[in-house]
């Protein structure tokens, strides 16, 4: 029986398919792989190319020691969009039913950390956050892992500072209106009344906010020696170019967004001794800080940023979990968390049964438009 060309394509078609697939079956199981929730797109893309850049500088680095249970290293990505909830929702659904992980990396947003743990609480997978607000660790769910120091420890450790260091007794609070605005800000003003002080004033603004004079007015009046900031980079740096024009000369302190090479540049010479809490600066003199910052820029010819490093310790602390529990089972891995050390680029972890692994904290001045380590807390 003669076979026409079309049937001929058809079946060629189909064993290629066949082929292809089983291909890339092999590939899967060929590698020990972990998933990736960042802001590929969107007004946070800049970060997420942080982040990005970090991962893969971690996955190098692991690769060339022998990969993760005797197989390569991997990471796959899916976009997040930051801080857009729906996005967020969208990407982590992505990674548990299509690309099968049992171990992430993100949401890093706590807006986005927040609106995604019910698909991942109950069984995992395991996320290996930097989403630093209150709320992340404090949800009752076991399948989550903080890299950074939370909204407590630098709440504490700049109101401390701002009244020791700048003998600031009139301090108002500025905070985005959304998860890591609202908890950060709370905890500022808790900590503010653990120390016998009230806010002069709070003040609240919404994402993508351009405008900040009726808050800064109202600081002004109220007499605000200091500003307390919980808001994310752009809208920052806003904020502190708009006071220096409108001739106010607040103290502006405030998370860690204050301190990052965005916020720096988009600021200017408005950044000048603006303070942060942050858990990393490339300036930072630590030899395990300075040995990153060096193959960080020799790879990607930038300064890293809090996001890079916090995701390349997320990537190795995964890998070494993973190694530990003997399988990338998300369960397994979480135990595996309960005695794992770790000394990263952020500091020394050890986790707590919530999940909160960092306990220090950096207080970060910008001067000549670098940000300066001026002492670290650690709790």
């Amino acid at each position: 029986m003669r076979t026409s060309s079309s049937t001929r394509a058809q079946l060629l078609g189909a064993a290629l398919a066949i082929s292809m697939s089983v291909v890339g079956t092999s590939v899967v199981e060929a590698q020990t792989t972990i998933g990736a929730a960042a802001p590929l797109t969107g007004q946070r893309a800049l970060l997420g190319r942080n982040m990005k850049q970090g991962i893969e500088l971690a996955v190098e680095e692991i690769n060339a020691a022998g990969g993760v249970l005797g197989k390569p290293f991997a990471v796959v990505f899916e976009d997040d969009q930051g801080d857009n909830p729906n996005a967020g929702i969208n990407a982590v659904n992505k990674l548990i039913q299509v690309d099968k992980v049992s171990v992430m990396l993100g949401p890093h947003y706590t807006v986005n950390q927040m609106a995604t743990q019910k698909s991942f609480c109950e069984r995992g997978p395991l996320s290996l956050t930097g989403a630093s607000g209150v709320p992340v660790t404090a949800n009752n769910c076991r399948y989550v892992i903080r890299v950074r120091a939370s909204d407590i420890i630098q709440a504490k450790a700049l109101i401390e500072f701002a009244r020791k260091e700048l003998k600031a007794e009139k301090v108002g609070v500025l905070y985005i209106n959304d998860d890591f605005g609202k908890a950060g800000a709370d905890r500022v003003v808790k900590s503010m009344q653990a120390m016998g002080m009230k806010p002069v004033a709070e003040e609240s603004h919404n994402p993508g906010d351009k405008d900040f004079s009726a808050q800064l007015a109202r600081f002004r009046n109220a007499g605000a020696q200091a500003v307390i900031m919980w808001t994310h980079d752009t809208e920052a740096a806003l904020i502190v170019r708009q006071a220096r024009q409108l001739g106010l000369n607040f103290h502006f302190a405030g998370s860690t967004s204050l301190s990052e090479p965005s916020f720096l540049k988009l600021a200017g010479d408005a950044a000048e001794g603006v303070l942060s809490a942050n858990d990393f600066v490339p300036t930072n003199p630590d030899p395990k800080v300075q040995a990153f910052a060096k193959k960080y820029e020799a790879k990607y010819k930038m300064a890293p940023e809090i996001w890079a490093a916090a995701y390349f310790d997320a990537t190795h602390l995964a890998a070494q979990a993973i190694k530990q529990a003997g399988t990338a089972d998300a369960t397994k891995v979480r135990t595996a968390f309960d005695t794992l050390r770790y000394t990263g680029v952020l500091g020394d972890y050890r986790c707590e049964a919530n999940g909160d692994c960092n306990h220090q904290i950096l207080i970060v001045e910008t001067k000549g438009g670098k940000p300066i380590v001026r002492s670290t807390v650690k709790l």
